[in-house]
């Protein structure tokens, strides 16, 4: 009897002294792989703890005006909202009046008296999870938004590597093949900059251009590459020595770099 008494007491102990979700996603604010914004359309996939797929429910959010709107089940919802870092506040959310099922009804109810009681957000790397006072509201994922442009940069050497991969929304950098990317927001100024700048090149003819230098081919100097894809097409450089690309994309490629200095 005594034996299975301090069995229990170390179950007990470890329950309660194990990691709670909370904890584990609070610890998980520090990692530089996890992008810290809310911004565009999530999928809601878990309310108060129960899988809701089902009901398709979303959330989006205009980091530019903090308005939020999305589906609740039944109807739309919308208004606004305050971000400190992971301290989150919705206002009082306005919907439309739509007949609905009784299920649907319900799950409605669930989902908007969650965001009256939210006071947390933690990030993940594909989404992020509200909170009430440590205890789990929701949990939704990011939908990847369809963006016409994107721009790679690699240059390799026996001992470096470096990887930057630019988007409408983020900028990831890489010094490590298969390692996790550091991930930082894409500043709209920076991005019209980057954008204005493919415009000017005749990006179907980048892979013709003449590097002025091929070090990389007998001295072990850093092979780089640009890659721009735009409406799902890929067009990529030949290659250059790192520091020294064709002349037409000179202004590019500093401008790609420099979003790296940012991150390191």
């Amino acid at each position: 009897m005594k034996h299975i008494t301090i069995l229990i007491s170390i179950v007990v102990l470890r329950c309660c002294w194990g990691p709670t979700e909370y904890q584990l996603m609070q610890d998980l604010q520090n990692s530089d792989t996890i992008l810290k914004q809310l911004n565009g359309k999530y999928n809601i996939t878990n309310l108060n703890q129960e899988e809701v797929s089902s009901f398709k429910l979303s959330i989006s959010f205009d980091d530019s005006t903090k308005k939020v709107s999305g589906f609740s089940g039944c109807n739309r919802f919308f208004g606004s909202y305050t971000l400190n870092e992971n301290s989150l506040k919705f206002s009082p959310l306005g919907t439309t009046r739509m007949l609905c099922s009784e299920d649907e009804n319900d799950i409605e109810n669930k989902l908007l008296k969650a965001f009256e009681k939210a006071d947390n957000v933690f990030f993940l790397e594909n989404g992020f999870s509200l909170f009430n006072k440590k205890k789990p509201l929701l949990s939704a994922t990011k939908i990847p938004e369809k963006s016409t442009l994107s721009l790679e940069y690699s240059a390799v050497s026996r001992g470096s590597y470096k990887h930057i991969k630019i988007d409408k929304d983020t900028i990831s950098f890489s010094k490590k093949r298969k390692s996790k990317s550091l991930k930082i927001a894409c500043d709209a100024i920076y991005w019209n900059t980057l954008t204005k700048l493919c415009d000017d090149l005749d990006i179907e003819n980048i892979s013709n251009l003449e590097a002025p230098s091929k070090a990389f081919q007998y001295d072990g100097a850093a092979l780089a590459h640009l890659k721009i894809i735009s409406n799902g097409e890929s067009y990529e450089s030949a290659p250059f020595d790192h520091g020294n690309p064709p002349k037409e994309i000179v202004a590019l490629v500093k401008e790609i770099l420099s979003s790296a200095e940012n991150i390191e």
